[in-house]
């Protein structure tokens, strides 16, 4: 029988990305990341006086009380209450203290596979940084440890430190994503690819005081601005980040002959290279990305891996109304006159990825509006790609893929009618970073979309999240006007009632 009065606390420090979890014994209520209320990215809990503000704002998100709470987690790593007794908005709790890779595994539970290959693969905690699981049924065992290979977070980070970011925070945080984008501009380097494999060991390191002393070895100037003109820069990124996905491959690929499906998280899972070319080159048949498989997921894996059967409906388990019914269809015109949308819709999605409900959206019909969204509006780096959303049944239409993603975490070839038609969300290398839509979980954006084809345009929008550069994502209706009016969008739509200033 249900205890109704179950009601778990799950609570996540890490050195990035903290974030906490409510749920009761049947579903996940809320999942609140840091950065979002604090509004400073990839904010980490300084003390537990943040902690108590970011509860008392769940408890009053789902009406509840701290004397409600039965039962509280606690991650192991970075724990600000060292040890295994806590005090929360004044009262004392024994906590149950988890594992940063199980937390990481709980995240990809609710896909459900009876039998998996699971791959966690980040830049480090007290776990290590990449491992393999095998999932039969109820039961998950370590298959292989990666953590000395050149497969890990801990190589990609410093590669974009390199280049990018000589801060170490921001190199293994939003450098990463970054370099991701400028290896789109390069080509293979020979000399650069010979210069990694003989410093393999020295790269596979965490730099926190700074990796100048790295910079010789690829001819590099202790100067970081404007990295997307740099040709050696450009190439570089390129064959590091090919080095990274095909080493990733070739390990993984022994592994399908336990199973055909894979499931991925940890920061390493935001790499869409990597996780389109396992499914494309069919390495594996069905590969599965969390949404939120970085840090900021960790409280919410910490219940799903103690509960793998509580109820979780991926994505938008953060703060707002629930689904709203109908919507201005003025936001079709605008769209149309080719204006830009700053969009906020229901609750807020979870994990990196702008998936619809706190998005900037525009017409993708010319590289003049990418630019006014990315550049003038969002105050991004030209070489940065921005993503899409198109209705799922016509995905195959548009790009050379037949799978559907739902969480934005592939890459798609474009299709030349794609390139013809919506150039805007083509990048350098010819791919997309696509989000299909269903009506079931998006109906209002999916209604767009087809309706923009009854006007005679592809459908398929740009799609890029709401939030200026170096700003979290946007999470409460005061947040979306205060962006709006810094970003300069042209119009601002709060659960489908168009803003007027």
């Amino acid at each position: 029988m249900k205890n109704d009065n179950k009601l778990i606390l799950s609570i996540s420090f890490c050195f990035h990305d903290s974030c906490i979890t409510f749920a009761n014994e049947e579903k996940i209520l809320i999942h609140l990341e840091a950065e979002r209320i604090f509004r400073e990215k990839h904010k980490k809990f300084k003390n537990t006086d943040e902690v108590d503000y970011l509860v008392d704002i769940g408890l009053k998100y789902i009406g509840k009380t701290i004397d409600d709470v039965t039962e509280v987690l606690v991650t192991e790593w970075q724990n600000l209450y060292n040890g295994t007794k806590a005090c929360i908005l004044g009262k004392e709790f024994n906590v149950i203290l988890t594992n940063h890779h199980e937390n990481h595994i709980g995240v990809v539970l609710p896909k459900k596979f009876d039998k998996c290959v699971i791959f966690i693969s980040d830049g480090g905690s007290e776990e290590g940084t990449t491992k393999v699981y095998y999932k039969e049924n109820n039961k998950i065992w370590l298959a292989e440890d990666l953590n000395n290979s050149n497969c890990t977070g801990q190589f990609y980070g410093t590669m974009a430190q390199l280049v990018l970011e000589p801060d170490f925070d921001r190199a293994h945080t939003s450098a990463v994503g970054k370099f991701m984008g400028l290896s789109s501009l390069g080509k293979f380097d020979e000399n650069v690819m010979k210069t990694i494999k003989e410093n393999e060991k020295e790269l596979n390191r965490l730099y926190v005081d700074g990796c100048k002393h790295l910079l010789k070895l690829f001819n590099l100037k202790d100067y970081y601005d404007k990295a997307w003109e740099d040709e050696n820069k450009q190439n570089i990124a390129y064959t590091a980040h090919n080095y990274f996905v095909n080493a990733n491959v070739e390990k993984l690929r022994k592994h399908n002959k336990f199973s055909r499906n894979i499931c991925m998280s940890g920061g390493c899972s935001l790499n869409i290279s990597l996780n389109s070319k396992l499914i494309d080159d069919k390495i594996f048949d069905n590969v599965y990305v969390s949404p939120i498989s970085t840090d900021g997921g960790q409280s919410l894996g910490a219940i799903l891996y103690r509960y793998p059967n509580i109820e979780v409906n991926y994505p938008f388990l953060g703060r707002g109304k629930e689904d709203i019914e109908s919507y201005d269809e003025n936001v079709i015109e605008d769209l149309l006159n080719h204006k830009v949308i700053a969009w906020f819709q229901g609750r807020s999605e979870i994990g990196a990825r702008a998936l619809g409900h706190r998005s900037f959206m525009g017409l993708p019909d010319s590289i003049e509006m990418r630019v006014k969204i990315s550049e003038k509006i969002k105050k991004r780096e030209p070489y940065r790609p921005v993503a899409a959303m198109i209705p799922e049944e016509y995905i195959s239409e548009y790009f050379e893929q037949k799978y559907s993603s739902p969480y934005m975490t592939f890459c798609a070839k474009a299709k030349e009618i794609t390139k013809e038609k919506a150039p805007a969300i083509v990048h350098f290398d010819g791919t997309t970073r696509v989000q299909t839509v269903r009506k079931i979980d998006n109906p209002i954006i999916y209604d767009i979309l087809l309706k923009l084809k009854e006007k005679g345009k592809v459908p398929i929008l740009m799609n890029t999240s709401f939030n200026v550069a170096s700003e979290p994502i946007v999470d409460t209706p005061e947040d979306a006007i205060n962006t709006y009016k810094l970003s300069g969008a042209d119009e601002l739509y709060i659960d489908g009632v168009k803003y007027i200033k």
